[in-house]
């Protein structure tokens, strides 16, 4: 039987994209406005956009182009971020509790190419064994291979250092891809779709039955509520991430966990921005209770 918040979530999710009136159709969608940067495709990726400084598009009357918690982030930034997290694990798990806290600098060098560094902290809290923390990090590269008006499409690499303090001694190398879709075209006004695929491979010792390779995926739905502008409350967005792992090998062999987060997030003003949600568990044996994350991100 599902918990009672999966009803909750249902409606969370329903509500923000069929609450108001739809849209006509949006034009700027399919070709660029006055001003606006021009547009990258696969076709021109050899030459256009390397030689341009980093922009990020605005399309006026449509859903923003946003980073959230779990899928991978579609567009070049460049960003200062922290992320942090508290997760709550069932009983007959050996952790009580996982508190996490990272901080990123995301620099885009020109419209093509985007360098990032991660650092990282996580705390492990013990039920039957000593609790343990440790410090890891990450670096980023992400290739914009589209960015036209209503749609963006780009290519992450992402290697994870090993993190000695709580027992991970593998190496993560992760290739994934991000993509959007503006659906204001198609009457949704202001709602954006956002998808990712992610391989995530383990190199290096690790104990018997940890897996190897991992395929996470992600499907996201947002719909921002203001403007841009409004003081303290901009670009009010409510979203739903539904994100999934499936274990290639290793003693998960076979198996797939589905979860959800509902969120919010906000633009303060000045490009300070703030996020919440929280990870619920569909898939059952449920692997924790609940995840709670707060994200901030200074965009310069």
């Amino acid at each position: 039987m599902m918990k009672p918040y999966l009803t909750a979530l249902f409606l969370f999710i329903c509500v923000p994209v069929f609450a108001e009136e739809y849209s006509a159709h949006v034009t700027q969608a399919q070709s660029p406005t006055p001003g606006q940067p021009s547009n990258l495709t696969f076709s021109n990726f050899f030459s256009e956009g390397w030689n341009q400084e980093w922009t990020k598009r605005v399309t006026p009357g449509g859903a923003p182009d946003m980073a959230l918690l779990h899928v991978q982030t579609n567009f070049l930034e460049r960003e200062f971020r922290v992320d942090m997290y508290n997760q709550q694990n069932a009983a007959s798990d050996d952790t009580g509790h996982i508190s996490f806290l990272d901080a990123l600098v995301a620099y885009g060098v020109n419209r093509r190419f985007m360098l990032e560094v991660v650092t990282n902290y996580e705390w492990k809290n013990g039920r039957t064994a000593a609790d343990t923390s440790g410090a890891g990090g990450a670096f980023v590269g992400r290739l914009q291979f589209v960015d036209v008006p209503g749609s963006s499409f780009a290519y992450n690499f992402r290697v994870n250092t090993p993190n000695s303090g709580i027992g991970v001694n593998q190496t993560e190398f992760i290739n994934s891809i991000a993509g959007w879709q503006d659906l204001t075209g198609i009457g949704l006004k202001r709602v954006g779709l956002y998808y990712s695929v992610q391989l995530d491979t383990y190199a290096g010792p690790a104990k018997a039955g940890s897996e190897h390779n991992d395929l996470l995926y992600d499907v996201s739905l947002a719909k921002t509520w203001t403007d841009p502008d409004r003081f303290l409350i901009g670009n009010f967005t409510t979203f739903a991430e539904f994100y999934s792992t499936s274990y290639l090998d290793g003693s998960k062999h076979g198996q797939t966990v589905v979860n959800a987060t509902p969120g919010i997030r906000l633009t303060l003003g000045h490009g300070n921005v703030l996020m919440g949600g929280v990870d619920l568990p569909i898939s059952t044996p449920y692997a924790f209770d609940a995840t709670y994350r707060l994200t901030y991100i200074y965009n310069f």
